[in-house]
């Protein structure tokens, strides 16, 4: 396998999940691997492990059929000299893995403690070592504890209908928040951003870019003040608000906070089987 060149650190992050049902292909995805403490959990949504809307749980697939497995396309580090300065790439090689969705018959995901489905996002605790994993949160990212607001830049970075930006990696969509992020949307952990997506996107990790004069969360002013572009995890794609691809052109993110709720309760879910 020839390996890959990546010029932007944040490509590393999204892989591409392709959902199944024993070998039938229901579709494709996006998830990414989170760090809390010292649990490495698979992020990725509630509808795509569950293969039901999670608003209304009616079944997906026109088919009905539910999946039981998916199956990961996931990034290797293979360069071998991390410490070179001023390296403008890294070099990765894609390995697959097939991930059952459930064990003795009960789902291997944690949803939110609180609101259950109605959070499409998912935590699964991943035993794959973490170094062939890029975290969304990851140290090596350098990302900043930038003030979220409406019109803040972000990138959606996914598979949109399948497409891949060379070989397996993501494609960048970029957005704007569209709503105020400090504030919950139907009373849900959740904002909007102003963006065409695609399906294929759900899971992927949205990252919010501020450039110029930069004043982190909870700076005081000039002493904490940072100048250049810095970027900030912002959470989970789910999907567009409505059916209609053209009307509203706003998509929803599910707020890193639901994502830590999910890994700190590690709530089981109910079987789709049994919904």
């Amino acid at each position: 396998m020839v390996p890959i060149a990546i010029r932007e650190k944040m490509s590393w992050v999204p892989f591409q999940i392709e959902i199944m049902f024993e070998n039938e292909h229901l579709g494709i995805g996006t998830a990414f691997a989170y760090l809390y403490e010292d649990k490495t959990c698979l992020i990725t949504n509630w509808h795509n492990v569950s293969g039901r809307n999670s608003e209304t749980l009616k079944v997906i697939n026109k088919e009905a059929a539910i999946p039981n497995k998916l199956i990961l396309h996931y990034p290797i580090d293979m360069d071998e000299d991390k410490s070179t300065p001023g390296a403008p790439a890294r070099i990765i090689v894609w390995n697959s893995f097939e991930l059952n969705l459930y064990e003795d018959g009960e789902p291997i995901w944690y949803e939110h403690p609180i609101h259950r489905n109605k959070v499409d996002a998912v935590a699964i605790p991943f035993s794959l070592e973490a170094s062939n994993l890029k975290p969304a949160n990851a140290e090596e990212l350098d990302l900043e504890s930038i003030i979220l607001r409406p019109s803040l830049d972000v990138y959606v970075l996914g598979y949109p209908r399948g497409m891949t930006g060379g070989a397996k990696l993501p494609i960048w969509k970029r957005g704007s928040i569209a709503s105020e992020p400090d504030f919950d949307l139907d009373n849900l952990p959740k904002f909007f951003i102003d963006t065409a997506t695609r399906e294929g996107m759900s899971g992927s990790p949205v990252y919010a870019q501020q450039s110029g004069y930069i004043v982190p969360e909870g700076g005081a002013g000039v002493d904490d003040a940072i100048f250049g572009e810095a970027r900030r995890f912002a959470g989970i794609y789910s999907g567009r608000v409505g059916d209609d691809t053209f009307k509203a052109q706003l998509g929803i993110v599910w707020k890193e906070d639901a994502i830590v709720e999910i890994i700190l309760g590690s709530e089981p879910s109910i079987s789709s089987f049994e919904i």
